[in-house]
């Protein structure tokens, strides 16, 4: 979990690795090497897991975890809603949604209208896709089990977990670049993830088609 001694010491050990790597640029490529420090999401203590399986059971929408017309693939923070009828899809989905509406621990439940705000495409675009995904609040996660009774199952044995909603700021990642084509001591506020690759394009004089964001131009010297 976040703020441990074991969290703090795997920290101090990737700052040691960083520096060395960047010892070797600087040894191998002077005054050519840049370096890009990012992550892919953030950090938060789980405290509970959410049994939304449950619900489903007693709305007799399925039998157990692996068995019923309404399917759920948990993601940690997050998880995915499938219909498995096809002539039933508009009534399921909704008699899915009224079962875990009133799960405690739930942050929100969205549907395909909302799907693009995440990157995610609709069942329509891609039959891969949910129909509905579940997003639990900060410090708790998803659940398998359809066995038992609600509340929740406390003190999970895992203190860490993914798939939490992006938009939490405690999910916000990070973002440090040094070295060659970077102006030194920039601080650029919030950032989107998508904006890497063509900053990226810009240091190595190149475009990327169609990119999903924009360049960082703030952070770099003549681009």
């Amino acid at each position: 979990g976040p703020s441990t001694p074991e969290a703090y010491a795997a920290i101090k050990e990737a700052d040691g690795l960083v520096r060395q790597v960047w010892d070797e640029l600087q040894r191998d490529f002077p005054d050519r090497a840049t370096l890009i420090i990012v992550s892919d999401h953030g950090f938060s203590p789980i405290r509970r897991v959410l049994l939304p399986n449950v619900l489903l059971r007693q709305a007799n929408l399925l039998e157990s975890a692996t068995n019923g017309v309404v399917q759920i693939v948990g993601q940690g923070g997050a998880a995915f809603v499938y219909v498995l009828d096809d002539t039933r899809r508009a009534d399921l989905v909704e008699q899915a949604r009224q079962a875990l509406s009133g799960l405690e621990g739930l942050s929100k439940i969205i549907g395909p209208k909302e799907f693009a705000d995440y990157g995610m495409p609709t069942p329509k675009q891609d039959p891969n896709a949910p129909d509905l995904i579940l997003f639990a609040n900060l410090g708790c996660t998803f659940g398998d089990t359809a066995d038992g009774d609600l509340p929740f199952a406390e003190k999970p044995e895992r203190s860490g977990s993914h798939g939490h909603d992006p938009n939490l700021p405690e999910m916000q990642a990070i973002f440090v670049a040094a070295g060659t084509g970077i102006k030194s001591g920039v601080k650029l506020g919030k950032i989107s993830n998508t904006s890497v690759a063509p900053t990226i394009g810009k240091l190595l004089d190149f475009s990327i088609p169609d990119p999903d964001g924009k360049a960082l131009r703030a952070a770099l010297n003549g681009k």
